[in-house]
Formats: structure tokens, sequence, C-alpha cells
């Protein structure tokens, strides 16, 4: 068998040209291009305000690159703000994009002051029920909810259903997330009659396929704290059961919702008068969530509280076990969240309480 030569060509024959293919992951190809286009056109130019957007949007994804994101997001709003108008589409459309990782990023406050002047521009030049105005709501309410402002997202919730329902018809996928975020944020506003009343909705004319973004196990979970905010604690306990062997099934007993769930679900137990079995709950719950977040985590620490409470309130000479369950609480408490937190407090308090000595 004869081997063929690359190395060596007869006849004079010229050698082919190689091309060397190099590929750049997004972020690193686009500062090139941007540092080029400033260079080539000017940083005002529209190609490069383009590609500085890309940039933008690109970094965003990346948790530890988002003050980068956010400082190019409100470059790109002012160079478009300065050579098309504040209140231009494209301007309002980068400014949402800013809003809306500034939510993410954990800044409702600054959020929710560019989402108002969105959304009341777009209200202003587009009416109430159009499309880009929905939308703005949307993000408005959300970073009213952070901001513990319920009444107020919550009237933009029912603005945003009763006219996705208009327009789409309530099995609409956009309409059934407008119902479930108004459900919630009444809730929040102490208002879980209606929201009930929300969720039975939802649950009843789901379709065949779930929401995406608020899947029916969800819509349950929420379905079983509003019960339970009304007295309905046998209704609650059913619910909360319902959507434990559905996430256990899905996701795992160790994962965070499914912790959440079962740890409501003991609360719902203990308040019925079977604090044995809420105490085996929560202790599976301690187990998870020191597997799975650390045994000094906030969550985890919180579970450790709620079990001294039951073990407390059972009478059954297990007081000890509780003390300690609580002075490790008190440790974690200082720690993390300072002395004058008024979960460090109130930990105090309790131990001096069972102890009678300054804890």
């Amino acid at each position: 068998m004869k081997l063929k030569n690359l190395f060596r060509r007869g006849g004079g024959e010229p050698a082919p040209r190689q091309t060397i293919e190099i590929r750049l992951a997004p972020e690193q190809l686009l500062p090139l291009m941007l540092d080029e286009r400033i260079e080539r056109l000017g940083p005002s130019h529209p190609e490069t305000v383009e590609v500085g957007h890309r940039l933008a949007v690109v970094l965003a994804r990346k948790p530890e690159q988002r003050a980068q994101a956010l400082d190019l997001f409100r470059q790109v709003t002012s160079t478009k703000a300065d050579t098309l108008g504040e209140t231009h589409p494209e301007t309002l459309a980068v400014m949402a994009e800013c809003a809306a990782l500034l939510q993410v990023d954990g800044q409702p406050a600054t959020a929710e002051e560019t989402w108002r002047y969105v959304f009341e521009t777009r209200r202003r030049d587009l009416g109430p029920a159009h499309p880009d105005t929905l939308s703005a709501a949307c993000g408005l309410a959300r970073a009213l909810g952070a901001l513990r402002r319920g009444p107020e997202a919550a009237a933009l919730w029912r603005h945003v259903a009763d006219h996705r329902t208009r327009t789409h018809g309530e099995d609409h996928p956009d309409t059934r997330t407008a119902l479930h975020n108004l459900a919630v944020s009444l809730l929040d506003t102490a208002q879980p009659a209606e929201a009930e009343t929300i969720f039975r909705r939802l649950l009843r004319t789901s379709g065949p396929r779930e929401d995406e973004e608020h899947p029916l196990v969800d819509v349950r979970a929420n379905l079983a704290t509003s019960l339970y905010l009304q007295g309905k604690r046998e209704g609650a306990e059913a619910e909360f059961r319902t959507v434990l062997a559905e996430q256990e099934r899905r996701s795992g007993p160790d994962h965070r919702h499914t912790l959440i769930t079962r740890h409501n679900l003991a609360k719902v137990l203990n308040d019925l008068g079977r604090a044995e079995e809420a105490e085996s709950l929560l202790r599976t719950v301690l187990a998870g969530r020191a597997r799975t977040l650390g045994e000094e985590h906030l969550d985890t620490h919180r579970t450790r509280e709620n079990l001294a409470s039951v073990l407390l309130a059972r009478d059954d000479g297990r007081e000890q076990e509780a003390v300690r369950l609580l002075r490790r609480c008190l440790n974690g408490y200082r720690t993390q969240l300072g002395e004058n937190h008024p979960l460090t407090r109130a930990a105090g308090e309790r131990l001096t309480a069972l102890t009678g000595h300054h804890a």
C-alpha cells in the first residue's frame, strides 16, 4: 500500500493555500468589533450603537458581567436618546432591557424608576392596551412586588390581565401569566379569597400543555397557600400533599421547591395539632437543606428554629434539644444578620426565656 506524502509534492506543483479558521465566542468577538466601529465610524454611529447593544445583551447573560452590561445599556440608551429622542420606541426598548437587568441584579428601586418612565411614556403615546404598554406594565409590576408595594403591583397586574383577557382570551399563555401574577399579588395584600378564585380558575381552564412560566404545580402550591391564609387547613393540607408528590416525582426530594412545600405542609400539620407528623417533616427538610444549602445557610437555620418551636409545643421533655437548636440558630443569625436584626433579637429572647440566662 502506497502512502501519500503530504509534505513533498513533485513536478513543481504549487503548494495549496491554507486557511486557519479561528472562532471567537461572542463575548470575545463583539468587544473587538465595538473598538473597530468606534475608531472607524465614531461612538454615535448606528452601526457602533448596534454592536454595543449586542454586546450588552450577551454580557447580561453572565452574572459576573452584569455591571458591564448595565453600563453598556446606559450608554446605548443615552446615544439613542441624543440621536432619536428620549421617547423614541428604540430608546424605550433599550431602557426596558436595562430595567429588566436591574431587576435581576437586585436593584428593584432603580428598576422601578426606569420601568415607570417606559410604561407612562408608552401609555401616553401608544395607549393603555398596546402590547408594548402592557409589557412595560408587567416589568413595573414585578419591580413593585419586589419593593413590597403589593397594592400597586396588584392594580397593574389586574390592568394587564383584563386587557389580555379581552384581546387573547383567558386560555392564552400571556393572559394566564398575568392572572397568576395578579393572584400572587393578592396574597401579598391579604386578599386570599380572591386569589383562591383565580387559582381555581387557572386550574379549571388549563389546556393539555402547561404554562412554561407558571406550571400547574406552582398554581396548585399557591392555591394551597391561599387556603391556609383563610384558615382552611384541611384543604391546604390536601393541596400541599398533591404538590409535594408531583415535585418529588419531577425534581427529587432535595429540590428547593420540594423542600419549601414539605416545610409548608409541616406548618399546616402543626396548626392542625399533628405535631409528630410536623416534626418528622421538619427533620427531613432540615437534613435536605443542610445537604443542598449548607449547615449555616439562613434557610437551614430557619428550619432549625421551626423544629425547635414544634419540640417546645409538644411538651414531652425535649426542651434541651430545642435549646441546642435555638442556640445554633442564634449564632448563625448573629454572624450573618447582625445583633440587631429582628430574627437575631427574637431568637435571643426565646433562649433567655427558656434558660433564664441572657443569650
